[in-house]
């Protein structure tokens, strides 16, 4: 009833709020993406081949990633400078004189980090998966791949490696990280020399001591001689069977749970997908959380002049809450703390947090 009444005032403080954070989300873009951009140019300004429009275009494919990583903050100083324009206006004053309560203002106004991380979810991160699949080949091209990768596709494990017979492409259905084996390997070894490239099959494939041993091998369709075990030399270890090369970022949050699967059906550690999916669908309480704090802080007092330390605290208080934010990422992803409780717990206690101030104060 009060929004329905009071909708011109409301529409007021939403578009203010979102203008301000809109605002700061693209100075912070705007100086982030700079830095990156004199970051590349120094890390290739020896390189030939690489020219300013290739590094302009790298730094530009990233901006979308960048953006997501800048949300929180962009939501914070513009909340922080809104808020502080209604204390010294005493503009939200306005809205306790027409009957909405301090509650039902914050209610209110958490609809503006609510739509931004709503717009985080569904457009956003569908945009970084694009830009970062995109940004992965040209980073490829100027600075060139790894030795190896394990990839990961609907047929399988991919894993790329090295030899003294050349390149190794191996093809896989299930990786038993633990024991450092692959179930129904295809080996594929390409000799650069002679540009010749053989095709061995096997029931099994352990990796030990830089060699891959071969259990009921046959090359290029014909048995080999059991009685002998066939190795052949790489240049991997054990933990490295234990990641992939797939970009999480290069995934939208409609591909993340299909991909989760195909891991743990091809024995690929998943942890760290589980945690991004979960991480997307929990900023958004951040953002709330995050806004409801802000504004609580600053209200706490009734003044016009600027509470310097109340907006330190804010601020300071945003930064810690973002480092165990990355704690219990780290944690959830390293599979010490149960992913769900690693990635939701920073938000909801950030978003209790601010709610508790509001109840004092209303107190």
């Amino acid at each position: 009833m009060y929004i329905n009444n009071h909708f011109t005032i409301i529409n007021y403080f939403l578009f203010s709020l979102s203008k301000i954070i809109t605002y700061c989300w693209f100075v912070l873009i705007s100086i982030i993406s700079l830095i990156d951009l004199i970051d590349l140019n120094n890390k290739t300004r020896l390189k030939d081949n690489v020219k300013f429009n290739d590094i302009f275009l790298l730094t530009i494919e990233n901006i979308p990633l960048r953006a997501d990583e800048l949300l929180f903050y962009a939501i914070l100083f513009g909340s922080v400078i809104f808020f502080l324009e209604l204390r010294k206006s005493q503009e939200f004053l306005i809205l306790r004189t027409n009957g909405i309560s301090f509650w039902l203002s914050i209610i209110v106004i958490s609809i503006v980090p609510l739509l931004f991380g709503v717009f985080s979810v569904l457009l956003l991160n569908p945009t970084i998966a694009f830009s970062q699949k995109i940004y992965s080949v040209h980073h490829d091209k100027i600075f060139g791949k790894g030795i190896y990768s394990i990839t990961i596709s609907n047929q399988g494990l991919w894993l790329r490696d090295r030899s003294n017979l050349g390149e190794i492409i191996i093809k896989g259905v299930y990786l038993d990280t633990e024991n450092s084996k692959i179930k129904k390997p295809v080996f594929f070894l390409k000799n650069s020399e002679t540009q010749t490239t053989k095709r061995v099959d096997a029931d099994w494939a352990y990796l030990e001591n830089y060699n891959w041993i071969l259990k009921n091998a046959m090359v290029n369709g014909e048995s080999f001689n059991s009685s002998k075990k066939l190795n052949i030399k790489s240049v991997l270890t054990k933990n490295d069977l234990k990641y992939t090369s797939n970009n999480p970022f290069s995934l939208s949050v409609f591909e993340i749970p299909k991909f989760i699967k195909i891991l743990d059906s091809t024995g690929i550690p998943s942890s760290e997908y589980k945690v991004y999916f979960h991480r997307i669908f929990s900023q958004p309480i951040s953002f709330i959380g995050i806004v409801i704090l802000c504004g609580a802080l600053i209200f706490r007092r009734h003044s016009r002049l600027v509470p310097v330390k109340t907006i330190s605290f804010a601020i300071i208080g945003s930064f810690i809450y973002f480092f165990f934010q990355r704690l219990f990422v780290a944690l959830g992803a390293s599979e010490q703390m149960p992913i769900i409780l690693a990635t939701w717990i920073p938000s909801i206690v950030l978003l209790i947090l601010g709610l508790l101030i509001i109840s004092i104060i209303e107190e």
